[in-house]
């Protein structure tokens, strides 16, 4: 009896062993499927989360497309760059000689265009002009019409902002009004040095620089029956007196009983080409620039002054492919006419004048280049250029973009270059520049010019000559 007892026992035993392992068995495998199946679910939920970033990513891309796209709409952007290397020699009366070679330097031009409505439009430019591994500021970059046009530091000017407004279209004298910083720098004959199309209004051996203003311009093409005939009439600030109230705690432009006077300046323009000759421009004008101040920098206006006014004359003709030789041609005169008012700065003297001298002075200045292309597709193009000013010669070339205002120059000046164009929008240009001085004091209204003799001790006043070996490349795209 005890022994079926115990096998009875035995066997409950044995078979509760089975169960549990059974169990543990099943719970295992349970077990493993729940991990085998999260697993699953962990991946399917890491390629949607994938899914998710791609396509937020593609929403992203989207959307910037969409923002660059309508930003494009509104402004289209275009960029100039150029890059310097001039190697220059100067000559002082006195038979002093300074070189100074390997000078770098790099200018970027970012411009603007926006199409407003369909009878106004907008351009703009903000420049920077600075030498390789220098950003000190040029004093000279306070001057309004040379911001953006001297080099200084890695700032960015404003060298041009304007509206275009055109109205009476359809009529037989349509107009437009341009009213901003004006397109009054790099004009003509300066585009064939560059090799691109006409970049600014006016004559550029009589003003070249920045300037505020507004200008009426009338398409008379009709009225004087010859194409592309434009009449400019146009008024601008020279400078702008203003003066600091402490009690008022901001500027005010204007002048009162006896603060110095704003420099106005008023013009008129006349554009037109020779009839039945294909590219051609022709352009006379005439402007007067009164109450001239001494310096514009200058804050004590019990020193500063006014000191006269300018009369300009201009007279240019250009042809392009001239009769389609592959050359290019161009000549310039210009007349200035100085009415200094006896007043004068400091020791300096008056409007090209000595102390209480109030007679006028009288000048010329005369520009002439040509350029001729050659060998395939005019890839080479040979440049020269000549100009010439008499001794009262003055102009608005402040701003101009070479450093040294050849335009400006009260004596002759030489210039040739050899030009390869690598395509439509870059080229590189090797040139050399001589220029001698007659006269002293080029480019600059106040003082007397005089003429240069090996007495006069050498000063950055009397060079008698400059001569630059430069290497340019300019990009316009």
């Amino acid at each position: 009896m005890k022994k079926y007892i115990l096998f009875f026992f035995f066997s409950v035993a044995i078979l509760h062993s089975n169960d549990t392992k059974n169990t543990e068995q099943t719970t295992i495998q349970d077990l493993v499927k729940e991990i085998n199946i999260l697993k699953k679910e962990v991946k399917t939920l890491k390629i949607t989360q994938e899914n998710n970033l791609n396509e937020i990513e593609e929403i992203s891309d989207f959307t910037e497309s969409i923002e660059a796209n309508s930003l494009k709409d509104k402004i289209n952007f275009s960029l100039g760059f150029k890059t310097n290397l001039d190697n220059f020699s100067k000559k002082y009366a006195d038979g002093t000689k300074v070189q100074n070679s390997n000078i770098w330097s790099n200018k970027l031009m970012l411009n603007m265009k926006a199409d407003i409505s369909e009878n106004m439009n907008f351009y703009g430019r903000l420049s920077m002009y600075k030498y390789w591994g220098s950003s000190i500021i040029h004093p000279y970059t306070y001057y309004d019409n040379m911001q953006g046009r001297v080099p200084s530091d890695s700032a960015m000017y404003i060298e041009r902002a304007y509206i275009n407004w055109f109205f009476n279209k359809g009529t037989y004298l349509p107009m437009a009004l341009t009213i901003g910083r004006q397109p009054s720098s790099d004009g003509p004959s300066n585009q064939f040095k560059d090799n691109t199309s006409r970049k600014g209004t006016y004559s550029a051996l009589l003003y070249d620089g920045a300037a505020d203003g507004i200008v009426l311009t009338t398409n008379i093409s009709k009225l004087i029956h010859n194409e592309k005939s434009y009449l400019r009439i146009g008024y601008s600030k020279g400078f702008g007196y203003s003066e600091t109230a402490q009690d008022i705690g901001n500027a005010f432009v204007g002048a009162s009983n006896n603060d110095i006077k704003d420099t106005n300046v008023v013009g008129i323009f006349l554009d037109t080409t020779v009839p039945n000759v294909k590219n051609t421009l022709v352009q006379i004008s005439y402007s007067h620039m009164d109450d001239i101040v001494a310096n514009p920098l200058e804050n004590n206006s019990s020193r500063n002054t006014n000191i006269g006014s300018l009369d300009l004359y201009g007279a240019m003709f250009e042809a392009t492919n001239f009769l389609n030789t592959h050359l290019d041609l161009f000549a310039q005169l210009g007349l200035s006419i100085a009415h200094p008012n006896g007043n004068s700065y400091a020791n300096y003297g008056g409007l090209l004048s000595a102390p209480n001298d109030t007679s006028d002075k009288k000048a010329y200045s005369l520009w002439v280049g040509t350029r001729y292309g050659f060998g395939e597709k005019q890839k080479y193009k040979i440049g020269f250029e000549y100009n010439h000013g008499s001794k009262n010669w003055i102009n608005l070339t402040q701003g101009s973009f070479d450093i040294y205002n050849k335009l400006a120059t009260r004596g002759s000046a030489y210039e040739t270059y050899l030009m390869y164009v690598i395509n439509r929008h870059s080229n590189i240009r090797l040139g050399y520049v001589n220029i001698n001085y007659d006269y002293t004091r080029s480019g600059w209204f106040v003082g007397e010019s005089k003429k240069i003799t090996s007495t006069m001790i050498g000063s950055d006043r009397v060079v008698e000559n400059l001569q630059s070996i430069y290497l340019k490349m300019n990009v316009h795209f």
